[in-house]
């Protein structure tokens, strides 16, 4: 039996998803882009920076609250962008 170790979030890949979100217009779609950030491993950051910093636990709230299918992809990346998101995704950014 095998196990699955899932692979390092990539910072990359979560701002790329965030840029695209932000700068797509009415071509971007929520729900990829919400599972771009997923597929990045924007859950796992969330939850080591929710963890070290009270202040992200609402944006730590809200992913979860999406993961479990409490709220739709244009309710979340919403309440993200409210509670600071575009912040952290720019404290990601290694492009620079």
């Amino acid at each position: 039996m095998t196990t699955f170790e899932r692979p390092a979030p990539d910072l990359n890949k979560i701002t790329e998803a965030w840029r695209v979100w932000t700068e797509g217009g009415e071509d971007a779609l929520p729900g990829r882009s919400m599972a771009d950030l997923k597929i990045g491993g924007i859950d796992k950051v969330l939850e080591t920076l929710a963890a070290d910093n009270e202040v992200l636990m609402p944006v730590f709230d809200i992913w979860m609250t999406w993961e479990k299918g409490k709220m739709t992809p244009e309710v979340a990346l919403a309440g993200l962008t409210e509670n600071g998101f575009a912040d952290i995704v720019e404290a990601l950014d290694t492009s620079e």
